[in-house]
């Protein structure tokens, strides 16, 4: 395994939806930043550092509507994640694990 500096920016190039590069590219705009790209059954993913804003989840809903958008509850084993999906490549963002009661 290769060592990468963790504070350059990660490489894009094997993503190859346009549309899931854009949404990484407003994201990073934003003040995000790519944690991590990782090979998935079904996608490539590029896992972000930080949630998914409102205004920018609304904004690329409304620019692609066609795009798939999941939300994942998470796992014992998986933290809670939101983004989408196209052609086998994919952007996630953290969600925060929801507050668990006092039995």
């Amino acid at each position: 395994m290769e060592w990468r500096d963790p504070d350059a920016p990660v490489d894009l190039s094997p993503v190859g939806s346009e549309t899931i590069r854009r949404v990484i590219e407003r994201a990073i705009e934003d003040g995000n930043r790519v944690a991590s790209l990782s090979q998935w059954t079904k996608a490539l993913v590029a896992h972000m550092e930080r949630g998914l804003s409102e205004g920018l989840k609304a904004d690329i809903r409304a620019q692609y509507p066609a795009l798939e958008y999941y939300e994942d509850a998470g796992s014992p084993h998986n933290e809670p994640d939101e983004g989408f999906i196209e052609d086998g490549f994919a952007v996630s963002f953290p969600r925060p694990r929801p507050q668990t009661r006092p039995g």
